[in-house]
């Protein structure tokens, strides 16, 4: 009673303990939520990367998907569930009820793919599995070994393209117009790729890395997990910290954002059971306690009254700030005619913008959910100097632009904070904001690439193996909702603005925790296994009935061994193995298993196994998403209308006070959109202003060509 806030696993909860035990704030953290069918199921960081559709896109097109390693769908939803008990607790005043919040695991990591979903309702394409490193629409876009290490690369656009091959002396094939696209490059990758894989083998990997981003191509070298802690980026950002358990000492991450006024602590000794007893023995029960009688969900959302300026574009940047949008805040997206945010479009042509193309881009539509959009070109006097006023009056801005951009504005920190003292700022560059990479470009693929997280996945004889999605962009738009609450509620207690360096690297740090701590304690990195675990046996995916249909299963002790024995007469044979001797007869064991899945239908044999006790998962695909029965018992998708694109679905926030999702109140803006609303009503603009600001072009709600 003591607490602010209590964490809760439900599972390690007595029987006959209930919620309305707890007299304080609550998050309960669970694989699957409070309610639905699968509240009771066998949860793993494997069977939710499976359920929310990542897994089924990695690995090579004939062969089963891989299974990422670690815990990342915990992290995920560690992250998460931060996010909104600080939301909660910062908008809670004295005498305000507690509250009760349910963070799903499973829910926290649909950010990572929700927008295959959204693609399935629209009946577009669906992603396929391509290969190793291979996923549209991009190419270049991959892992390739070079004279002296790794190096990945992406690029989109036709400029990088033609960057890319006079970086690699591939000079004739810059300018033929067929490879111009990404998506013509990749259906030639068969003939692009051994040049390309020749050109690099002659040359050195960092040096290629900092040629090419002088040349701004997004390449990163792809550190193994020996060379993380070496790299002149990470050394210089203090990025891993010495850490002690007992008598051992070991590297590992440090936290990835930094307050600057209030810097985290780096490095500490582990906490040992029951260290700390003796500092809540007698702890005082503070006086604003809240009682479990008077709770309640409030029919406010917390983050009411804060504004937050969203200069960010993309996913990562608008994904922090769509967080703060869903529990609350008013978020003010800003923009120009342009330059608009990538997510409508890398460019723009007469045709697209006639046709409102940049209306309809449902990546946009998505993460930008629940917020306000203005234009302004800040590169004009009257468009910053109206961006200034506006942050005036605002509690804090996020932004994602390449180093050096917002200085040249006039609209960095410094400039910003001499309007406004108390403003938070989060930057979260790809790199951070000091070190020789600062300045560097990258996409959400490069900072998998630049993390060394790609030499955790797959078999030893594989490429370093990335996760087929922008894995860097969604993992930093968590962490920087954590900063921006982090910060937020720092001020709310101190009235203390800062700046927030964020790097969106060494967000991922975290997830490629277990290779670092190998790395460290043992002097070299974990085995790649593939679909195979150290303890659990068998441990893997299996195909099912139907066109590409598997399944994950993952027997973790004798007792579920016996259990799926039980339920397959093909493994009877094999019912009275221990785990040393499965693991001796392994390979026979996956061959029989193999044999019966085969012939099963995939959700069938997961209900049939989950009822059992045995943990298992059907890999998802974009159109299961919207008829999973967990998601849909949990009401998880909120069909929005919007113009332009008519109903679209959103996934919802992943934590929730009571039974029901928090309610989407708004559907992405359109450009300019609120120009009337923000530019008139919060900043007193008139009606001739406004027309002003239109005709000389600092405002606008279409695009334009530059």
């Amino acid at each position: 009673s003591s607490a602010d806030l209590v964490l809760l696993d439900p599972r390690v909860l007595p029987p006959s303990t209930s919620l309305e035990d707890f007299d304080t704030n609550i998050c309960v953290i669970s694989w699957f939520g409070l309610n639905g069918p699968y509240a009771n199921y066998q949860g793993s960081d494997a069977a939710i990367n499976a359920l929310t559709g990542l897994m089924h896109l990695v690995g090579e097109p004939a062969e089963p998907p891989l299974i990422p390693q670690g815990y990342h769908a915990q992290m995920i939803g560690g992250v998460s569930a931060f996010n909104g008990s600080l939301g909660y607790l910062l908008g809670q005043e004295v005498g305000d009820k507690a509250f009760c919040l349910d963070a799903c695991i499973y829910e926290a990591s649909m950010c990572l793919t929700e927008l295959f979903s959204i693609n399935a309702y629209n009946d577009n394409p669906l992603q396929t599995r391509m290969g190793i490193n291979r996923f549209p629409p991009t190419y270049p876009l991959g892992i390739w070994p070079c004279k002296d290490g790794w190096l990945g690369v992406t690029c989109l656009s036709p400029g990088q393209w033609q960057s890319f091959c006079k970086l690699l002396g591939l000079d004739d094939y810059a300018e033929i117009p067929l490879f111009q696209s990404s998506v013509a490059r990749l259906e030639a990758a068969d003939v692009l790729e051994p040049m390309i894989l020749d050109a690099l083998s002659m040359q050195s990997a960092e040096d290629l890395f900092y040629r090419g981003q002088a040349m701004r191509i997004p390449l990163a070298r792809v550190p193994t997990m020996e060379e993380l802690f070496t790299v002149d980026q990470y050394v210089q950002r203090q990025a891993f910290s010495e850490y002690s358990c007992g008598e051992e000492t070991f590297q590992g991450p440090s936290v990835p954002f930094r307050l600057l006024k209030t810097p985290p602590l780096l490095g500490g000794r582990v906490a040992e059971p029951g260290a700390d007893n003796k500092q809540w023995v007698n702890a005082a029960r503070p006086e604003n306690s809240k009682s479990v009688a008077d709770r309640r969900t409030s029919p406010n959302l917390p983050l009411e009254g804060l504004t937050v300026i969203d200069l960010s574009m993309g996913w990562a940047g608008p994904l922090a700030a769509r967080n703060l949008a869903d529990l609350g805040a008013t978020v003010i997206k800003v923009e120009s005619c342009t330059r608009f945010d990538w997510w409508r479009s890398w460019e723009a042509t007469r045709e697209w913008i006639d046709d409102d193309g940049a209306e309809k881009s449902l990546q946009f539509i998505y993460i930008n959910r629940n917020k306000l959009d203005v234009t302004l070109d800040l590169e004009s006097e009257k468009g910053r100097d109206l961006l200034l006023r506006l942050v005036a009056d605002a509690d804090a801005l996020v932004e994602n632009y390449s180093g050096g951009v917002l200085p040249k504005l006039k609209l960095d920190y410094e400039h910003l904070v001499s309007v406004n003292p108390q403003l938070v700022m989060v930057s979260m560059p790809p790199f951070g904001c000091t070190g020789p990479w600062s300045g560097f470009r990258a996409y959400g693929s490069t900072i998998e690439h630049a993390s060394g997280l790609p030499h955790l996945i797959g078999e030893e004889d594989q490429l370093p193996t990335m996760h087929h999605i922008a894995y860097g962009d969604a993992i930093a738009g968590l962490n920087g909702t954590a900063a921006l609450l982090t910060a937020l509620y720092h001020k709310k207690h101190t009235g203390q603005g800062q700046f927030v360096d964020l790097s969106q690297t060494e967000c991922l740090f975290p997830l490629a925790a277990p290779g670092i701590l190998h790395q460290s304690v043992y002097g070299e990195p974990p085995a790649r296994i593939g679909n195979r675990h150290p303890d659990y046996v068998p441990h893997g995916v299996f195909r099912c009935a139907g066109e590409d249909r598997w399944i994950l299963i993952q027997v973790q002790n004798d007792k579920a061994w016996r259990r799926l024995c039980d339920h397959s007469p093909a493994l009877s044979s094999f019912k009275q193995m221990n785990v040393d001797e499965r693991r001796e007869q392994n390979d026979r064991i996956e061959a029989v298993l193999q044999e019966w899945t085969q012939s099963q239908e995939a959700d069938s044999l997961m209900h049939a196994l989950q009822r059992v006790g045995v943990t298992a998962a059907m890999l998802n695909t974009g159109p299961d998403l919207l008829k999973d029965p967990q998601l849909v018992a949990r009401g998880c998708m909120q069909l929005i209308e919007r113009d332009f694109v008519g109903v679209q679905p959103h996934p919802s926030a992943p934590w929730r006070p009571g039974s029901e999702p928090i309610p989407i109140r708004l559907p992405a803006p359109t450009l300019g959109q609120h120009n009337q609303l923000v530019l008139g009503g919060m900043l007193g603009l008139s009606q001739s202003e406004l027309g002003g600001l239109a005709d000389t072009g600092v405002i606008g709600n279409k695009p334009r060509l530059p």
